[in-house]
Order: structure tokens, then C-alpha cells, then sequence
């Protein structure tokens, strides 16, 4: 017999694909998507990439030379959420002598079309992140 989510009436086949009242994913998660565009505001010459198979979902960025307090990195999505989505951030490398994170920021303001990193000092290395929509 058919199911119900909203006003659609689903099959059970389709109804194995929705996780609409809770659900497992067994194996792992693939995202794929438009590469975001990185706009840089620094006072000196620090620089930034993002990996070739980032997307909205999830990605790398590389942080490179002088990074200053207040320097930006706006991180601007292929496309726009409908509404303000949550950024997780992961800062994987640490200084070797101080054992301090080596990506130092203030503070992430997250729109609907992108999220913005502020620094807090020295940038230096890889920060991945990982967006979901609510």
C-alpha cells in the first residue's frame, strides 16, 4: 500500500529514499557542486585557494602567506541557501613548536549566500569546512 509524505503518495521504493521522519545512511556521503568563489581582504599579501573538488557541502581552503587581524576571507556559495545555513569549520593543523592552532580567527558571520571568516592573526595552512541547511 502507499504512503504518504504531504500531500504525495510514495511508493515503498520511494519511500526507502526519504529520510523525511528519521533514517540511516549506510556507507558514505557524497556532495558534488559549483566550486564557491573566495573574495580576500587583506592589509598585507595574504592569500587563499579552495580546493578543486569543494562546493557548497563542504571543501578545503588554504590559507598562504601575511595574514593580519581583521583580514577577510568571504567564502561566496555557487548558490544561495534559502536561509542562513550552519557552517562547520575544521581546523586540522597546529603550530609544531606552541602546539597553537595555526588558522586563528575571530569570528564567521554566515549568510545566505556565503560566510565570512575574519582572522585574529596568523593564517597559515588548511581549514575545511561542512554546511548544512535547517
Amino acid at each position: 500500500m502507499a504512503k504518504r509524505i504531504g500531500k504525495y503518495k510514495i511508493s515503498k521504493k520511494e519511500s526507502a529514499l526519504s529520510i523525511l521522519d528519521g533514517g540511516r545512511i549506510s556507507g558514505h556521503v557524497a556532495t558534488a557542486g559549483a566550486v564557491p568563489t573566495l573574495t580576500v581582504t587583506a592589509a598585507g599579501d595574504g592569500t587563499c585557494t579552495i580546493s578543486t573538488n569543494s562546493n557548497d557541502t563542504a571543501g578545503a581552503v588554504t590559507f598562504a602567506d601575511t595574514w593580519a587581524n581583521s583580514d577577510t576571507l568571504l567564502v561566496t556559495f555557487s548558490t544561495a541557501y534559502t536561509s542562513a545555513p550552519l557552517v562547520f569549520l575544521a581546523n586540522n593543523g597546529t603550530d609544531t613548536d606552541t602546539g597553537i592552532a595555526a588558522i586563528k580567527y575571530d569570528a564567521v558571520a554566515v549568510t545566505t549566500t556565503g560566510f565570512t571568516i575574519t582572522a585574529s592573526g596568523t593564517c597559515s595552512g588548511v581549514l575545511n569546512y561542512f554546511v548544512i541547511q535547517t
